[in-house]
């Protein structure tokens, strides 16, 4: 795991301890599991006097061998595991190129997959992007097939901004 990624993760460990929650979904409360995994197990060798290292690094060690990995992205975070890709719905019934590991962003559907984390950053862009299609919606002469469109993309909004609570 490269040590910018590292730091990343210990600083959303960090901020998950202090705040309780970082986003919305299935894989935030994956995330917290690990988190929790790794704190307990910190706890658990200090108090036997295994760790020899100050608390932090400790995490920081523990966190390095989880093999837990958060790609960070503009419309949600994805807590996709390389080496078991269940749940992942951008790789069903797709054709993954040989050699290829982690998700295909192109086929990333947020709202429907067990690895999608919703944060506070991503509520603004999916509260825009409600008012897009219903503005399109309310034009007087649209064919009949372009509103299912635009109903089928208000249905994926909705499912995001339903997790969150909004």
């Amino acid at each position: 795991m490269g040590c910018l990624l590292l730091a990343r993760l210990m600083k959303v460990s960090e901020l998950r301890r202090l705040l309780g929650m970082l986003g919305f979904g299935p894989g935030d409360d994956r995330m917290c599991e690990a988190f929790s995994a790794v704190r307990e197990k910190a706890a658990e060798l200090r108090a036997t006097g295994k760790a020899q290292r100050g608390d932090l690094r400790v995490e920081h060690d523990l966190l390095q061998r989880t093999r837990f990995s958060i790609r960070f992205g503009k419309l949600n975070h994805c807590t996709m595991n390389d080496d078991d890709a269940l749940g992942a719905e951008c790789l069903e019934d797709a054709v993954v190129p040989e050699g290829h590991r982690g998700p295909l962003l192109d086929r990333c559907r947020p709202s429907r997959c067990t690895n999608s984390i919703l944060g506070p950053e991503h509520l603004p862009i999916w509260t825009a992007e409600r008012s897009s299609p219903n503005r399109l919606r309310a034009g007087p002469r649209l064919p009949a097939n372009r509103r299912s469109l635009l109903d089928a993309q208000l249905n994926e909004v909705s499912l995001m901004l339903k997790k969150a609570g909004q």
